[in-house]
């Protein structure tokens, strides 16, 4: 990626997952998948049900969606 965000494109993504039967599971770390979405011409975000950010110090945040 050009922005100096952690990033793999779809063709490393494709070829690293090449070496896996389509049954396996794909574990995310405990972070539930939710869509992958379109976010730039050349950019698709992988979305979780868990907003996942850094803040203005740099520390990483993981906030659990509840739905109530």
């Amino acid at each position: 990626m050009k922005n100096n965000e952690a990033g793999i494109t779809i063709g490393e993504l494709k070829k690293q997952l090449s070496f896996y039967d389509d049954d396996d599971e794909l574990f995310m770390g405990g972070l539930t998948f939710y869509r992958l979405k379109r976010r730039g011409e050349k950019v698709v975000q992988l979305e979780f049900n868990e907003q996942i950010y850094r803040n203005s110090t740099g520390e990483l945040i993981i906030e659990e969606f509840k739905n109530e």
